[in-house]
């Protein structure tokens, strides 16, 4: 009982946390045009997630340190005080507000990962393996809804041309988020055991011959692949509707928040099918091929139909929500409390898919037209139906 309800303080905890990341999420690259180029977003992502990836690899000794709960807290604290920043940026002097606004923007993004990552730890435990298909379906929708409602409110609010609206409104989201974690979580029991380290985690992936190690190699590499289909997606599909489409933020806002109803809609029975009857493995497949073929239709579309394009991203999603449920739910059925390092490995995930995926766009610009970004990446994703059929279903 006592789990359970630190369970439900922590589906509430995402709800925030997913609306300090979500409600700039897509309007971060036209925030970030004011300041570089097209070309140079790419390299801006780039730089947030190298720091990203070396704060993450130090994060389980934090939590082991000083605990899940009080990690927890220090980022959510860290992470108000650069939207302050960013916010203030603007009062700088000429030559020193592109300084300002980068570096207050970075902090904002790098946090965002480590808060999520310590709530991923958190909820991995307090809970236990036969539930964890409905365990994360519930995660997931929550941290969802806010990805479902917070394009339309971030486009409404960019349309003013103000884009401290919006970061401001996402600061004031992340508040309860400290509350919570500071009022309502205790600390969950000790990580024991030392041996779980990121690095021991990669050593064992790499050199281990035996079948666990191979489903998760497998399943992060899907991981992998998921993300970077959002990284390039997140970053360049507003800049390509917006620049080279046509549509308006108010057309954009509506059709990103209609794109996104599958996470909400389709996550938590889709995990509770995966737990009851199927597993993960073919609705795993499923997704794949829906989000490789949606994805290349988007470089074939080419006309400022607000309906097409709203139908399009929609199948996009749908794919993105099944493959994020079916992995999610695999991962942490086959870790426990002590594999943080794991855990670490698969929100590592994100921010190299942040560094990869808009260095690998910057290159493609420099040679093709920006449709074929996405022909491209539809044929990337292609590439997971390898991994996917490799896996040993837990039914």
């Amino acid at each position: 009982m006592k789990n359970r309800k630190l369970r439900i303080y922590t589906y509430i905890g995402a709800l925030f946390m997913a609306t300090y990341s979500s409600l700039p999420a897509y309007v971060n690259s036209s925030f970030l045009k004011k300041f570089v180029s097209e070309e140079g977003i790419g390299w801006v992502y780039a730089g947030a997630s190298v720091i990203t990836i070396i704060l993450m690899l130090l994060t389980p000794w934090l939590i082991k340190r000083y605990g899940n709960r009080q990690v927890l807290i220090w980022f959510t604290s860290l992470s108000l005080a650069s939207i302050v920043w960013l916010l203030l940026s603007p009062l700088a002097s000429p030559a020193q507000k592109v300084i300002h606004s980068l570096t207050a923007f970075t902090i904002y993004i790098v946090l965002g990962y480590l808060t999520r990552y310590t709530l991923d730890v958190y909820l991995e435990n307090i809970s236990d393996n036969k539930g964890t298909g409905l365990i994360r379906g519930l995660y997931l929708t929550f941290y969802n809804l806010a990805w479902l409602v917070s394009p339309f409110l971030a486009a409404y609010l960019a349309s003013t041309g103000n884009f401290s609206l919006v970061y401001g409104v996402a600061g004031l989201a992340l508040t309860p988020l400290l509350i919570i974690a500071v009022f309502k979580l205790n600390e969950p029991k000790k990580i024991k055991d030392d041996k779980h380290t990121i690095w021991r985690e990669l050593k064992y992936l790499w050199a281990s011959k035996n079948q666990k190690a191979k489903n998760i190699y497998n399943i992060l590499v899907v991981d992998f692949l998921l993300n970077f289909f959002y990284a390039v997606m997140v970053v360049y599909m507003p800049i390509y509707l917006l620049d080279h489409i046509g549509l308006s933020w108010q057309e954009m806002g509506l059709a990103f928040t209609i794109m996104l109803l599958p996470f909400v809609l389709f996550e938590l029975p889709l995990g509770r099918i995966a737990d009851k009857w199927l597993g993960e493995k073919e609705i795993l497949l499923g997704g794949l091929v829906v989000i490789s073929l949606a994805t290349i239709a988007c470089s074939i579309l080419d006309v400022p139909s607000w309906c097409l394009w709203t139908i399009l991203l929609f199948f996009t999603r749908t794919g993105a929500s099944t493959i994020e449920i079916m992995k999610e739910t695999y991962l942490f059925k086959k870790l426990d409390g002590a594999d943080a390092g794991i855990v670490a490995l698969s929100r590592i995930n994100v921010p190299f898919s942040y560094l990869i995926g808009p260095i690998f766009v910057s290159l493609i610009l420099l040679i093709l037209d920006f449709r074929f970004i996405f022909l491209l990446l539809g044929l990337i994703m292609l590439l997971g139906l390898k991994f996917a059929w490799e896996l040993k279903d837990t039914k």
